[in-house]
């Protein structure tokens, strides 16, 4: 008799925004995006296209910071909306922290963002293999596992969910790249807060990762989770028609 193959999907983290206490941006911002293994090439040469759109060697990094010009983005985001991914974002509102260091925002509330990706592939019987973009000396697998498991009673993260954990430079993982586009734009949406930047989630909106007809506290998560979302993650909600 043949095994059953597991399912896998594919999850590529990034970040945007700087986490430094009252010294850097109000938002900083934790983005997955989850592909089912076997689509993984396929979507990957979605980036190609993008580039090629862009105008940019296939062997070049896709950036949004560097991508000049709103019809540009806007076509980034088209382009995503017909990719088969799934989006799951931690927001992280830097002006109400008061008991963690600056140094430890990413591990701490990394925390939350594996837990929905836990949550995600367990109802689908599923794994995860986890690729997240490197941040210098920051960030190491050893303290980032060791993180979590030292505060395992805050967070549901399903260990047995997770088949690997690696970290890459981003020029080395298209999905990478695209997990850059996501996190850097809904950033962009919160930070100027107005309908136009607004438009690039709506064209993603159906990507992101919602339970029972939920979106927030799932696939759009403001921490932390004691305070009164900030205005601007409510008034995204209301132009998404989104609870």
């Amino acid at each position: 008799m043949s095994e059953i193959k597991e399912r896998e999907y594919n999850v590529y983290i990034d970040e945007s925004g700087d986490e430094g206490i009252k010294r850097g941006s109000k938002f900083f911002i934790l983005t997955a995006i989850l592909v089912e293994k076997d689509k993984d090439n396929g979507i990957s040469k979605c980036v190609d296209v993008i580039k090629e759109n862009l105008e940019l060697s296939i062997k070049s990094q896709l950036h949004w910071n560097s991508v000049k010009g709103y019809p540009n983005k806007i076509m980034i985001m088209s382009s995503i909306k017909e990719m088969d991914i799934v989006i799951i974002n931690i927001i992280i509102d830097t002006t109400k922290i008061v008991f963690i260091n600056s140094n430890d925002i990413y591990n701490h509330f990394s925390g939350y963002l594996y837990e929905r990706i836990c949550w995600f592939v367990r109802d689908r019987q599923a794994v995860a293999n986890i690729n997240i973009s490197s941040r210098g000396e920051n960030l190491s697998k050893e303290k980032l596992i060791k993180f979590l498991k030292d505060n395992d009673n805050k967070f549901q993260i399903d260990y047995s969910k997770i088949k690997q954990l690696k970290i890459y430079p981003n020029s080395q993982k298209k999905l990478l790249q695209l997990a850059d586009c996501c996190c850097s734009s809904l950033g962009q949406a919160l930070k100027y807060n107005n309908e136009k930047h607004y438009k690039y989630m709506k064209y993603i909106k159906e990507k992101i990762y919602n339970y029972k007809d939920s979106y927030s506290g799932y696939g759009l998560k403001y921490v932390p989770s004691n305070t009164e979302p900030a205005s601007e993650f409510q008034e995204l909600l209301v132009y998404l028609n989104i609870k």
